[in-house]
């Protein structure tokens, strides 16, 4: 917290939280996997749950169980915490090429699901 005024909006300091749970959460996975310990619950993607947000919570939470949790952790980490590659990579302990890489395949499977989950 080196500059604190930047946080006196809400429009920064929110996303500010966001970002510091998110990696501390990614963190514990990180080393839970590392230590051999249990593996952590899968990831669940928090959104309001107003009626017309449901089903794409639902399709949302379809799409991410179909990986991997390090794949999952890549994709909320870029998709839904607005991380860069660089950043996702240093909280998980792994390469910027692996992040770049899983979330090629993560696009191109959850296109491909979604193209066949379609009416």
């Amino acid at each position: 917290m080196r500059d604190a005024r930047k946080l006196e909006s809400r429009d920064t300091a929110l996303p500010w939280i966001y970002r510091v749970a998110t990696n501390h959460c990614l963190n514990l996975r990180r080393n839970a996997g590392r230590r051999g310990e249990e593996p952590l619950p899968e990831l669940e993607i928090a959104v309001s749950d107003t009626p017309d947000t449901v089903p794409d919570r639902q399709l949302v939470q379809r799409v991410l169980a179909r990986f991997d949790s390090e794949t999952q952790a890549v994709a909320v980490g870029v998709f839904v915490d607005g991380m860069e590659h660089e950043e996702v990579a240093q909280a998980l302990g792994i390469s910027r090429r692996t992040v770049a890489r899983k979330l090629e395949r993560f696009l191109g499977n959850a296109r491909k699901y979604l193209v066949r989950s379609e009416p």
